[in-house]
């Protein structure tokens, strides 16, 4: 913008149009914030239920608890041995 005496300057003009910018981006900013948190929530409350249910598994069924962990330390052990061998084999 010119002033009439060949001053120039510069101005920003406010239009209602812009008011609804910052407001639609605020709100997208907040909606894409609480959007980032539920996953990380959703995590939280799963990782805390199964150890509520670990807890309540080995507590009430302590047999049958033990017979699920050393059958899936067998199955972990099973899969180092045969890494182990695969390996030998490739190095040999």
């Amino acid at each position: 913008m010119t002033c009439g005496d060949g001053i120039g300057f510069s101005a920003t003009l406010f239009t209602p149009s812009d008011e609804t910018d910052t407001v639609s981006t605020a709100a997208a900013l907040t909606v894409t914030r609480t959007h980032r948190r539920r996953p990380a929530m959703i995590k939280k409350v799963l990782t805390w239920l199964g150890i509520a249910f670990l807890i309540f598994f080995i507590a009430f069924n302590p047999n049958s608890a033990a017979s699920v962990f050393e059958s899936l330390g067998g199955t972990i052990a099973d899969i180092a041995r045969g890494f182990g061998t695969f390996f030998t084999n490739l190095v040999a």
